[in-house]
C-alpha cells in the first residue's frame, strides 16, 4: 500500500468541500490533478472511497473512516510542529475566531499585533452574519467570537474590548432633506437601510424605534454592513451604522452624521466563549495578552474612531 499525506489532504478537503472543483480551488491545485490524486488513492483499495450521486460526489461510510483517520494523523502532525516549537520556546497553536461582519474593521489589527509576537501560530478569522457567529460558538467550532451584542441564552465567558457607538448615518446630499423630517418628527419619511433581521444593528435600531415610538419606512434589507454603507453613500436611505465602519468615509465627506437625542446607541466590542471550553495554550495566550494590552492596541490603532 502507497498512502501519501498528500492523498489523505486531497480526500480530506473533498469530504469537507463536497465537491472536486471547490477542493481544487482550496488546495490550489488544477481539478484534473485533484481528479488524478483522487484515483491514485482508490486504486489502493478494492472499496470505493467515493461514488456520485445527482452529479454530486459523496463519500462512503469506508471512504469516510478514511477521512476520520486522516484527521487523527494530522491533528497528531500538528501537535508534534507544536511540540518541537514549544520546545524551543515558541508559541504555536491555531486560533479559530468569528466575527460578526462589523468586526472585520478591527480584529485584523488585533490578530496582527499578536501574530508579530508569535509568527508561529495560525489564526483564521470568519466573518459571518451574528445568528451564523452564535452557531459557531453553540457548534464549537470557533474557539473565540467577536459581537457587540452578547447572546444572554449562551453561558458564555468573556473579554471586553472597547465601546462600539452606532450613528444615524445619510449621503451629504440627503443631509438636509433628512434633518428637516427628523426636526418636524417625520421619521416615517425618511427611507431607512436596514441589516437583516437577527443581526446586531438590526436588533438595536428596533430596540431605538420601539423606545422611541417612531414609525420607519424601511427601503431595503442588506446582509452585510458594507452593503448598507455602500447604499447610505449612494443616497438610498439612511442607516445606524458602526463608527469602526465609516470612519474614512466621514472623513472623505461621503457620509455625514445625523445627531438626534439618545444617539449614537452604544454596546462592547466583546470577545465570548462557552464556559466549558477548554482553550489551548495558544488561546489562553492571546486572551492573556488582548487583556493586557487592548487599551493600547486601541489607542495605537483607532484612536480616530468618533
Amino acid at each position: 500500500m502507497n498512502i501519501s499525506l498528500h492523498h489523505l489532504r486531497i480526500l480530506q478537503e473533498i469530504a469537507r468541500q463536497k465537491s472536486i472543483t471547490k477542493a481544487s480551488v482550496s488546495l490550489n491545485m488544477s481539478q484534473p490533478a485533484v481528479s488524478i490524486q483522487l484515483k491514485n488513492l482508490q486504486h489502493q483499495f478494492e472499496i470505493p472511497l467515493t461514488e456520485i450521486i445527482g452529479k454530486q460526489i459523496h463519500i462512503t461510510s469506508f471512504g469516510e473512516e478514511l477521512v476520520e483517520t486522516a484527521n487523527r494523523i494530522f491533528s497528531e502532525l500538528e501537535m508534534i510542529q507544536n511540540r518541537v516549537l514549544e520546545m524551543k520556546g515558541l508559541l504555536a497553536g491555531k486560533i479559530k475566531i468569528s466575527t460578526v461582519s462589523t468586526g472585520k474593521y478591527l480584529m485584523p489589527y488585533i490578530m496582527s499585533d499578536f501574530l508579530k509576537i508569535h509568527p508561529h501560530l495560525e489564526m483564521n478569522l470568519e466573518v459571518s452574519n451574528r445568528l451564523t457567529v452564535i452557531s459557531h460558538l453553540q457548534e464549537n467550532t470557533a474557539d473565540l467570537a467577536l459581537v457587540s451584542l452578547i447572546p444572554e441564552e449562551m453561558d458564555l465567558d468573556k473579554v471586553v474590548l472597547a465601546e462600539n457607538k452606532w450613528y444615524l448615518a445619510c449621503a451629504p446630499e440627503n443631509t438636509e432633506t433628512y434633518r428637516t423630517e427628523i426636526d418636524k418628527g417625520n421619521w416615517e419619511n425618511i427611507p431607512f437601510v436596514l441589516r437583516e433581521k437577527g443581526s446586531g444593528t438590526r436588533v438595536m435600531m428596533e430596540k431605538f424605534f420601539v423606545e422611541k415610538k417612531f414609525t420607519v419606512n424601511s427601503k431595503m434589507d442588506l446582509s452585510t454592513n458594507e452593503a448598507v454603507k455602500q447604499a447610505v453613500m449612494a443616497g438610498l436611505g439612511a442607516s445606524l451604522l458602526s463608527s469602526f465602519s465609516m470612519t474614512h468615509e466621514i472623513i472623505d465627506k461621503r457620509i455625514t452624521i445625523l445627531e438626534y437625542p439618545g444617539l449614537p446607541l452604544t454596546a462592547n466590542w466583546t470577545l465570548v466563549w462557552l464556559k466549558q471550553k477548554n482553550h489551548n495554550p495558544a488561546v489562553k495566550a492571546f486572551l492573556s495578552w488582548i487583556e493586557k494590552n487592548k487599551e493600547s492596541v486601541f489607542k495605537a490603532h483607532f484612536s480616530h474612531i468618533i
